[in-house]
């Protein structure tokens, strides 16, 4: 199972130890299962959960694992695109260590592979970030958030003048992690929901 290990600060392949799943009698699609891992790298315990839900072939199984201890300031989504988690984790290391100027210009860093990946590529990240709303990858939220952290990322690269604030660093790693997100799970999975409304 690939998990979030907090000691390693790195995205490894856990050993599951034991399982228990929690049946919900009047909606089993609430069910609720629970793994106990241990960390291939370290050997430290690591407890997630997952819902039931759909897979990509639209067939039920368990969901993306969650990490719930230990508990952790930021988690990365393992359904996010090797590329951009690297790009996360090289954020969070940054925030971890008190850089916070380094954190926003990565957050923008990762941001630009974001737009590249999805094919939005414009002369510079304001026209890529636009395009991404226009193909109607983000919504009119996540654009003004996306804009926002564009601009946070710019200053902190051109401002030698600018400390960023730690909570101001938190904010943009927040939505960083926000953005991709919603963009590579929920997005998605309401565009499964729609295109089986639409088999109906």
């Amino acid at each position: 199972m690939l998990v979030e290990c907090d000691n390693c600060s790195a995205l490894v392949e856990a050993q599951v130890i034991g399982a228990y799943v929690q049946e919900m009698e009047y909606d089993w699609m609430c069910n609720l299962k629970l793994s106990l891992c241990k960390c291939s790298q370290c050997a430290s315990p690591i407890l997630v959960e997952q819902e039931y839900e759909f897979d990509h072939e639209e067939n039920f199984d368990w969901g993306i694992p969650k990490r719930i201890y230990p508990g952790n300031l930021f988690h990365i989504n393992p359904i996010i695109p090797d590329k951009l988690k690297i790009g996360l984790t090289e954020c969070i290391k940054c925030f971890k260590g008190n850089a916070y100027t380094a954190t926003a210009i990565m957050c923008r860093r990762t941001l630009e592979g974001f737009c590249l990946i999805k094919g939005a590529k414009g002369k510079n990240l304001a026209v890529s970030i636009k395009k991404l709303k226009e193909d109607g990858i983000i919504n009119d939220q996540l654009y003004d958030w996306a804009d926002e952290l564009r601009l946070a990322g710019n200053e902190a690269a051109h401002n030698i003048d600018n400390d960023i604030d730690p909570l101001v660093a938190k904010d943009i790693l927040d939505f960083t992690i926000a953005i991709l997100d919603f963009t590579y799970s929920f997005k998605d999975k309401f565009d499964k929901f729609k295109n089986r409304e639409k088999k109906k």
